[in-house]
């Protein structure tokens, strides 16, 4: 390609939206006037700081046609055309562009060929005054308007891998999320947590050593073509209320741009190893996976990783009988009485952080890094909540967790907690719940009591085979047992067949007997078949 050529190739694009500048792709490096306002930071100061928009970022749109922009094009597309017929004696030095003679000897070229094809070729001159012309245009064409109301609220600190931009602040000493204060996570029981989540492994852990994590990404098919864009931290960091703060840290890590995913991993490592857990909302299936593989993918050793309490199984068990969404929005509604208000609702991440991509707009990513840090905030509330259910969760909450905790072998807690549930006004969950749990501690009295009175307000096959057991087995009324089976018990047909036919049986046989042998079998502990 000729020098002059070459200079038409780099003349700037007209769509730019800025005067003289060639456009850069979406999240590029910032210009000088932008790195001048960019504030560098160390990871220990606390108060967040706002990130400049890097000077020129954003990517434009493709002009529409017949638009200024459009037209500037096409016509310096011509002149490229028209150029490549230029002798090349006049371009390869500068001297020849302002040589008279050589421009006599371009014009009497040029003049030969129009002249052989019968077409007007413009002179050099004129090529010249058309190139300042529509560069002239271009210039005047007005900026395109910043379409960002706000700034994201974001440090770049310089790291060995290269820019990490991060937002971080400390939470405020009244710090709530609804009716639930952020503090009481700093008091959780890490038995009762261990418990609830099935999970021995936690009870060991010191929950003011705990990582609160959550991610927003590209998908949430997963793999290796979905990227954790922004990645939500928090943690105690040891203070108290009296030094100023609740003790809670939220940091987010953002991906300005994809492929530079190393500086945000390493901070993600460097953050897992200082804890003694992990805290997620479906963490397990989705987020860990997840950033193991972006690890790989980025050829960074992936940390070890601590016990992880995922919230969404804890609360998939204690809110089944009262939620039929367990969403964390659902959740943060429901049960800590807060509705959010202008974030960025999770279905529409995905496309924000496309658009910032194309146009640098800072403005649609706003929404979701609130997104993103209600849902570390909301995580924080609910351990303080499920580490401490009692005077914490409503009646039929509390009856999930009795059943949990019974399911766990906590006998005993689980007792407690499920008279609590009753006492709350817990309802039918707390009434089977108290029922299942004193039939496992052989108190059939007590079970019998609560059968009935489930049985009276829910129409349950799972209750009425528990009340026939007792029927047939404690009690030794068969014919109140055979009513219950007839009625339909949750149980296979043939074992349905073969509690029929032995309660029938029995019935014949108790017909011959004293009546006192018809009496409850106080003592016995033998389990129903």
């Amino acid at each position: 390609m000729s020098s002059f050529q070459a200079k038409l190739s780099r003349l700037p694009s007209m769509g730019s939206g800025s005067r003289g500048a060639s456009p850069r792709p979406a999240g590029g490096e910032p210009g000088a006037a932008a790195q001048q306002r960019l504030v560098t930071v160390d990871t220990d100061p606390i108060e967040a700081s706002a990130l400049t928009p890097e000077a020129g970022s954003p990517e434009t749109k493709a002009p529409e046609a017949g638009s200024p922009e459009t037209r500037s094009v096409h016509e310096l597309e011509s002149v490229r055309e028209l150029m490549v017929d230029v002798p090349p004696e006049a371009e390869r030095s500068p001297e020849a562009e302002r040589s008279p003679e050589a421009n006599r000897r371009v014009e009497e070229r040029l003049g030969s060929q129009r002249v052989a094809s019968g077409s007007h070729r413009p002179s050099l001159e004129e090529l010249r005054e058309r190139i300042a012309r529509i560069v002239g245009r271009g210039a005047q064409l007005p900026p395109r308007a910043d379409p960002a109301r706000g700034e994201l609220p974001f440090f770049v600190e310089r790291t060995e891998e290269g820019p990490l931009y991060t937002n971080r602040v400390r939470a405020l000493p009244a710090a709530r999320v609804g009716r639930a204060p952020l503090v009481a996570a700093r008091t959780a029981d890490p038995a009762m947590l261990a418990l609830l989540a099935l999970d021995p492994g936690l009870a060991g852990c010191d929950v003011q050593r705990a990582l609160y994590l959550d991610t927003e990404t590209t998908g949430l098919a997963g793999g290796t073509g979905t990227v954790p864009f922004l990645i939500g931290l928090a943690w105690h960091d040891g203070s108290s209320a009296e030094e100023g703060g609740s003790g809670f840290v939220v940091e987010q890590l953002l991906l300005r741009r994809l492929g530079e995913e190393g500086p945000m991993l390493r901070r993600l490592s460097e953050r897992l190893a200082a804890a003694s857990m992990i805290v997620t909302y479906n963490g397990k299936a989705f987020d860990m996976p997840l950033l193991r593989t972006r690890f790989v993918m980025n050829r960074l050793p992936p940390p070890p990783e601590p016990p992880h309490l995922d919230l969404v199984h804890v609360a998939r068990r204690i809110h089944k009988g009262r939620l039929r969404s367990r969403t964390l929005i659902a959740l943060e509604h429901e049960v800590l009485g807060r509705v959010r208000i202008g974030d960025t609702p999770g279905g529409e991440i995905v496309a924000a952080y496309a658009h910032f991509l194309r146009t640098g707009d800072e403005d649609a990513l706003l929404g979701v890094v609130e997104h993103n840090s209600a849902d570390v905030l909301a995580m924080v509330a609910l351990v303080g909540l499920y580490g401490e259910p009692l005077g914490s969760l409503i009646g039929e909450d509390l009856a999930g967790v009795a059943a949990t905790l019974q399911r766990a072998g906590a006998i005993e807690r689980a007792a407690e907690l499920a008279e609590a549930a009753v006492a709350q006004g817990g309802g039918a969950a707390a009434l089977k719940a108290r029922g299942d749990i004193a039939r496992a501690r052989g108190d059939r009295a007590r079970a019998l009591q609560d059968y009935e009175a489930l049985s009276a307000e829910v129409d349950d096959a799972g209750v009425r085979l528990a009340l026939a057991k007792l029927y047939e087995h404690h009690v030794r009324s068969f014919a109140q047992a055979l009513e219950l089976v007839e009625r339909g018990t949750a149980e296979a047909e043939p074992a349905r067949a073969r509690r029929r036919a032995r309660l029938q049986r029995k019935m014949e046989r108790a017909a011959g007997e004293p009546a006192e042998v018809a009496s409850p079998r106080k003592g016995r502990r033998r389990q129903a078949p």
